[in-house]
């Protein structure tokens, strides 16, 4: 079985998307690539660029390029191309 990648799929890249995290953090992003695999595994997640975040402290920063895994998304919606 396939690691649940919370509903995003390969149609989804190249999206912008609007992802809020499990922990609260709103994330509207470019995404890359998903890498996905047969059995969870700690490399499964997707790469995407941050176009806006609701994160103050600094952390993350527009335009860069991140990571996160699959099982950190809350809830996603495709924004446009």
């Amino acid at each position: 079985m396939a690691v649940d990648t919370r509903g995003l799929r390969e149609e989804h890249v190249g999206k912008r998307l609007l992802v809020e995290l499990a922990d609260g953090e709103i994330d509207e992003l470019n995404l890359l690539e998903l890498t996905v695999c047969e059995r969870v595994e700690p490399c499964c997640g997707f790469t995407y660029r941050l176009l806006d975040t609701n994160r103050k402290d600094g952390a993350k920063k527009k335009g860069e390029v991140y990571w996160t895994s699959f099982d950190e998304i809350g809830t996603f919606k495709v924004l446009g191309d």
